[in-house]
């Protein structure tokens, strides 16, 4: 059985990272949820009652500790991620979306497995890319995506700003027995992904905001 090897399409990249983003977040929401069964509720309710107070005393308080708790938030979940990425990647050579979709990072100039710091440096930058992303309103990322999708559309590499910054390219593995069948696949998984990162946003947002 052969094997194809190309470089990986953006949406196919795009996809995989949905499906990392969905196991994280169904991660995240079970250890929260192992975290208040552990913790003693009075040691929650304390916590709750400082960051949000009576809203008599000062609502400008309560929304000031809110916007810091919420970056705390955003920051550690953040690297927590830029972690189990790069020990994943190091360790396995892959990540699950990346495994489900057949891509694998390669080093750019040998095409061999990348070095540690190469997987630091690509994490990071694109774990914090996509934190931006999330933080603005779509009318004022779009720009932002558009001179980042435009580039990698004529590269013959398909490098994003992060895969030049740390000398990796996005390689797509497949049998060529079934490569037509898996792409169908892939296409489905990715529609099934955005729609549950959708429905997880709108539901944090009614939930905390």
């Amino acid at each position: 059985m052969g094997v194809r090897m190309n470089y990986a399409k953006v949406t196919k990249r795009i996809a995989a990272y949905l499906v990392d983003q969905t196991i994280f977040l169904v991660c995240c929401s079970f250890f929260f949820l192992l975290i208040s069964f552990i913790l003693p509720e009075e040691s929650l309710t304390n916590f709750f009652n400082y960051v949000f107070p009576d809203t008599d005393i000062d609502t400008e308080l309560i929304s000031k500790r809110y916007e810091i708790l919420e970056d705390l938030g955003t920051l550690l979940a953040s690297l927590v991620y830029i972690a189990l990425e790069v020990l994943m990647i190091i360790r396995l050579g892959w990540t699950p979306g990346k495994l489900l979709f057949g891509i694998y990072i390669k080093d750019a100039n040998t095409l061999k497995n990348i070095a540690f710091m190469q997987v630091v440096i690509r994490s990071t930058f694109k774990t914090f890319l996509f934190v931006f992303l999330d933080t603005y309103e779509w009318f004022l990322i779009s720009p932002v995506l558009v001179l980042m999708l435009i580039p990698i559309i004529f590269d013959q590499r398909k490098q994003l700003f992060y895969d030049k910054i740390a000398k990796t390219v996005v390689m797509d593995y497949r049998s060529e027995e079934c490569y037509p069948r898996l792409n169908c696949v892939y296409v489905e998984i990715t529609r099934r992904a955005v729609a549950t990162c959708v429905i997880h946003r709108g539901y944090y947002s009614k939930n905390v905001r």
